[in-house]
């Protein structure tokens, strides 16, 4: 039974049955909607008709009541009705984390599982990473995800790394007839990475620290200024994974023993759950992070869930985030049980 059956299977079982408790949210939530929108559009449209009417008669103004009274409805209408649907997206929105919630704990069994939208992964983890230049980056997180795989602590979530570059713009005006240049320095936001972030164990002994990163060039390894590169580069016996990455430790022998023939084989594998650009760090202190480029929580989530019961949809879509969080806990069971 492939992965999409198994999840047909929960979701005919057991979780479209929870989805009516969401589903219900949704219908409260336009029931709500529509009475507050027909009280609001007597307080705000009706009652001012009335006085508008009221007071333009006495000045026998017919034609600037019909103006007055079009443009204020229009007005009134637009607003309600944006107000309202703001409010359903932020309903949907917080659905989706809890069928978020759901996931994750059918995925890994516990029910335990932190997650905070609005929270990012700690500096610390950055620092322990050894990877990003801290003081020529800034960045920002979201989707903070904490929970635990076979009794193995976990933490995810959504990074955006950037700086800000300084560029030169150009712009002309006229005073008279004659047009004039100026020149001036604006600065820019400049992303240097978007993407997911993945803090795990290895259950395998290590004390040295290793980046595998996607193959630069030359001139990259020498001036890139937003990455801190250990001093030795290796060169391994698998050419598929010498292809794929440059690998940087500031131990030869011991990261030669944590990457045997087996450890890059699985590395190599994980091209076949997401072909996303990966860097992968093993630290000193038996965890390793993954960051995973453009591939990010927010963006899963943006699956549009349909606003009325449709369980084809409904299915689908809600598949879609199960099939791709689960790439993400696939990729973490891979290393945590490489030997």
């Amino acid at each position: 039974m492939n992965k999409k059956e198994l999840f047909t299977n929960f979701y005919n079982d057991l979780y479209k049955n929870i989805l009516d408790e969401y589903y219900q949210e949704i219908e409260t939530n336009d029931n709500n909607k529509i009475i507050k929108f027909i009280i609001s559009l007597i307080l705000f449209s009706i009652i001012p008709t009335f006085l508008f009417w009221f007071i333009l008669y006495k000045q026998e103004s017919f034609f600037f009541f019909i103006i007055i009274t079009i443009v204020y409805n229009t007005a009134v209408i637009i607003f309600l009705k944006t107000s309202s649907k703001d409010k359903n997206k932020i309903l949907i929105k917080d659905i989706k984390y809890q069928i978020l919630d759901d996931i994750i704990t059918l995925i890994t069994n516990d029910e335990e599982s932190i997650i905070m939208p609005n929270n990012r992964i700690s500096k610390t983890s950055f620092e322990k990473t050894d990877l990003f230049n801290l003081n020529n980056v800034e960045y920002t997180g979201s989707n903070y995800i904490k929970t635990n795989l076979d009794n193995i602590p976990i933490v995810i979530g959504d990074i955006n790394l950037y700086n800000y570059v300084e560029t030169t713009k150009e712009e002309y005006f006229y005073i008279g007839s004659k047009k004039f240049y100026r020149t001036y320095k604006a600065k820019k936001k400049k992303d240097i990475f978007v993407g997911c972030y993945i803090g795990s164990n290895i259950n395998k002994k290590n004390d040295c620290l290793i980046q595998i990163v996607p193959n630069m060039n030359i001139i990259n390894k020498k001036l890139n200024k937003y990455y801190n590169l250990c001093p030795c580069e290796l060169k391994l016996e698998n050419l598929d994974f010498n292809k794929r990455y440059d690998i940087f430790s500031n131990d030869e022998i011991k990261a030669r023993m944590l990457l045997t023939l087996t450890m890059m084989e699985k590395i190599n594998s994980l091209e076949d759950i997401l072909n996303n650009k990966k860097y992968i760090i093993f630290k000193n202190d038996g965890r390793y992070s993954i960051f995973l480029e453009n591939f990010t929580i927010e963006d899963i989530l943006n699956n549009n869930l349909p606003n009325k019961r449709n369980k084809n949809k409904e299915l689908d879509n809600i598949y879609n985030i199960y099939n791709e969080i689960s790439k993400i806990f696939e990729i973490i069971s891979i290393l945590n049980n490489s030997k």
